[in-house]
């Protein structure tokens, strides 16, 4: 059976049974300590329960003064009522006071809670658009703004990154404002209301503005927070949003030094791969050629970001080891000798040992380097590998450096048609190259729709590689 623990329940019939017993066995003066048992229903409903506290107490004491018999006295009446309810008030407030402090407290540990679980996400990012997204994601999760945009400057104009609530549709867009400086910047002296002038409905919003930056206080973008209504954000609102916004500032502006370093060694692999065409003149426009294909087939492959890195680094510089080659080998446009031919084959362990002193270069990249002449069938150099004992990048540039150099024109060769090419890749399977990759790479650059002997198609080209059309 259900039992009944309501306070107010128990209030009631504690009250009940004190003025019975009350009623036949004490004098009126005890009816001063009636108020002691609706002091839990006060002490559960705080102010409210005094809504009906204080009639039940004034009701049962003036029914102790007119029973059994008539004897209203206004003086005994205030004097049994007054401490009561003066009690009871107190009970209310003290209540009243308690919540607000646990509400309060439950409203902090929230706060705290969101902010470390922001941050984890924020540091978890793996690319800035996630990065910004998590933290306005975060933001949100505050609830002190329903509307919040990450804003940057692009050629001087602030363009909103990110946003939440309201701001979502200028997302990718600049806001719609005209009077700021082509060189304005992310300085105190731009005020909130120049970024979201030309928003309508920001006319009726509070707004605050919260600077975002890197180490040394570099300036990365302003996170703007808007509600509805005349409600000023409070300091430690403002707080909050600051703490997410060193965490988002810190991760950023990490990143982005990453990205810069990232680029400038991706320039200098690049620049030493084309160094390497200047001196081997047949081989002009191959690197630039290998590098979108190994990182197509790198795609197709589901190679993530970073593998495909360490790939497109090693097809830079997967022939940097011919710099020690004689010209009179290199350039040769006989065929070489014996003895020269063991000269060439060096290139690849000469390329492994110059590049192995680069600190920063990956053991995928100089794999690629050092491997992507041995075979299948384990008749390759240098070491003679076999099947899955070649490491897998190396396997993967194989194929496109080897369709590359049937589809190039060099002094000594023509240039293959497509069908030949096709044929020749077919007849490698298993023996130079991978045939599972070399499955792949035929599915892509054929088209589906055609027989066996349908032109090749380049593939669309990413991160600036394009090149035309290899194949009519």
């Amino acid at each position: 059976m259900r039992r009944f623990h309501h306070p107010r329940i128990l209030s009631l019939m504690g009250l009940l049974v004190w003025g019975l017993i009350s009623l036949w066995f004490l004098p009126d003066a005890y009816q001063v300590f009636s108020f002691i048992f609706l002091i839990p229903w006060v002490w559960h409903d705080g102010f409210k329960g005094l809504v009906w506290a204080v009639p039940i107490s004034v009701g049962y004491n003036l029914l102790e003064l007119l029973l059994p018999s008539p004897a209203l006295n206004p003086e005994s009446l205030i004097i049994t009522l007054l401490p009561g309810l003066i009690a009871l008030g107190i009970v209310a407030y003290l209540r009243e006071r308690d919540r607000r402090t646990q509400a309060e407290l439950e409203q902090n540990l929230r706060f705290m809670q969101v902010l470390e679980q922001g941050s984890l996400n924020i540091s978890a990012a793996s690319d800035p658009l996630e990065l910004t997204d998590t933290a306005m994601e975060a933001l949100f999760n505050l609830d002190i703004a329903p509307h919040i945009a990450f804003v940057r400057f692009r050629e001087g104009k602030p363009v909103v990154v990110s946003a939440k609530g309201a701001l979502s549709r200028y997302r990718g867009r600049h806001l719609p404002q005209q009077k700021l400086s082509t060189h304005a910047s992310l300085s105190d002296a731009f005020t909130v209301g120049n970024y979201l002038e030309g928003i309508p409905e920001s006319a009726g919003w509070s707004t605050a503005a919260v600077p975002v930056s890197a180490r040394q206080n570099r300036p990365l973008g302003v996170v703007i927070l808007a509600r509805e209504g005349s409600r000023p954000f409070q300091a430690d609102e403002k707080a909050l949003a600051t703490s997410l916004s060193r965490v988002l500032g810190a991760q950023l502006g990490q990143m982005e030094a990453l990205k810069q370093q990232e680029d400038a060694y991706d320039g200098t692999l690049r620049a030493l791969g084309l160094a390497l065409e200047w001196r081997d003149h047949e081989t002009q426009g191959h690197t630039k050629r290998v590098v979108a294909w190994a990182d197509r087939l790198a795609q197709d492959l589901g190679l993530n970001p970073l593998t495909r890195k360490f790939l497109r680094w090693g097809a830079y510089l997967h022939d940097i080891g011919k710099l020690s080659i004689p010209d009179g080998i290199l350039r040769k446009p006989e065929k070489l000798t014996p003895e020269e031919w063991e000269v060439m084959k060096s290139h690849v362990t000469m390329g492994w040992e110059m590049l192995s002193r680069v600190p920063f270069l990956p053991a995928e990249t100089l794999e690629v380097v050092r491997y992507h002449h041995e075979n299948w069938d384990g008749s390759g150099y240098p070491n003679g590998l076999r099947g899955e004992d070649i490491p897998l990048l190396a396997r993967v540039f194989a194929v496109v450096d080897t369709f590359d150099a049937l589809y190039s024109t060099r002094p000594y060769k023509r240039a293959w048609k497509p069908a030949e090419i096709l044929e020749e890749l077919k007849r490698q399977r298993g023996k130079k190259l991978d045939p599972k990759l070399v499955d792949i790479f035929i599915q892509h650059i054929t088209s589906p729709a055609a027989d066996k002997a349908a032109p090749l198609k380049a593939p669309a080209y990413r991160e600036g590689l394009a090149v035309e059309n290899p194949l009519p």
